[in-house]
């Protein structure tokens, strides 16, 4: 009996995994079957302008995820957002190093930063770590500030190229479109694929009880620079993305608010899963551009708007199939 059970159940889950699979294959070709419409359907250029952003937007919330899966909240992710664009706008401006592989070199540069000034504070947990990145966030600022010769300080990087693959520029707004979404899928698939791996169940085990997954022998601190090394260099490559997009930054476009920012996609979307992320980006990202209208009201409505969704929604926009699962079935 044992004998039967077991050859009917090894072809069910080889059967159940092989659906899975090909679910996921339809999925990624469906996404990418609208995201090749897209530009064309909106109905003007502004509109895929947030389209883009959207998109970077997600790229920096999934990277926030990532390290916030060791249980830690990064403060200063704008920061390592800054230094990457920075750094690959400078080595486009100064050195003549292609765009694609200045923003290549930036996200490595930006996850070794991040490496080294994890190995230093990633010791600490809880607020004192918060604290830590405000004051990270801060440094930066105030070196691209103050440092005129190299960054022009208070004025910023102008006419920074844009990125060109091959002879292909992705300057115009429906062509930065598609490479936009490229990185973005490539990020969310790599999200996916670690949150499924080793890896992947050490930071859980590490989010859920971190003096329990240190009983049970997980290297935690070996785990949350990892995490952090990773999330801050996806996070190098969104800036590096937006400095060539742009084609302009300053020290005001990656400041202490661009960090809370992310915080809030994360919050709203649901931290619990990291499609959540996702959701928290295409949510808020577009919000305010269609807010403009309402001039001196756009905060209060903004602010009023997230307040419901948190107060009707603890577990985010991604508990709203949840939620009215259990008011229908409570009806």
């Amino acid at each position: 009996m044992n004998t039967v059970d077991t050859h009917m159940t090894q072809p069910t889950a080889a059967s159940a995994s092989q659906r899975g699979f090909w679910t996921r294959i339809v999925l990624v070709t469906l996404a990418c079957a609208v995201a090749y419409a897209t530009p064309g359907l909106l109905p003007n250029l502004f509109y895929v302008h947030i389209a883009n952003l959207t998109l970077v937007s997600g790229i920096f919330a999934l990277s926030l995820w990532i390290i916030y899966c060791v249980g830690q909240l990064s403060l200063g992710h704008a920061a390592f957002a800054g230094l990457g664009a920075y750094a690959s706008a400078l080595l486009s401006l100064r050195l003549g190093v292609p765009p694609f592989v200045s923003l290549l070199i930036a996200g490595i540069g930006t996850a070794t930063v991040a490496a080294l000034l994890g190995a230093v504070i990633l010791r600490l947990r809880g607020v004192y770590f918060v604290l830590v990145t405000f004051l990270f966030g801060q440094m930066f600022t105030l070196m691209v500030l103050n440092w005129q010769s190299l960054t022009n300080g208070a004025n910023g990087l102008i006419s920074i190229p844009p990125i060109t693959i091959l002879g292909l520029s992705f300057g115009p707004r429906p062509v930065f479109f598609y490479f936009a979404f490229v990185v973005f899928l490539l990020v969310l698939l790599f999200t996916w694929a670690l949150s499924r791996s080793t890896f992947g169940r050490a930071f859980d085990s590490i989010e859920q009880n971190i003096d329990l997954a240190e009983s049970c022998g997980i290297d935690t601190s070996k785990y949350q620079i990892i995490a952090f090394t990773i999330g801050s260099g996806i996070a190098g490559v969104g800036g590096a993305m937006i400095a060539h997009y742009i084609r302009y930054i300053s020290p005001d476009t990656f400041t202490f608010h661009n960090s809370v920012a992310y915080i809030t996609m994360l919050v709203v979307g649901g931290r619990s899963l990291f499609w959540g992320a996702v959701v928290g980006a295409a949510f808020l990202t577009p919000l305010p551009e269609f807010l403009r209208d309402f001039a001196g009201l756009q905060h209060i409505i903004y602010g009023a708007i997230m307040i419901l969704v948190l107060r009707l929604l603890p577990g985010g926009l991604i508990s709203l199939p949840a939620t009215l699962r259990r008011i229908g079935g409570g009806k």
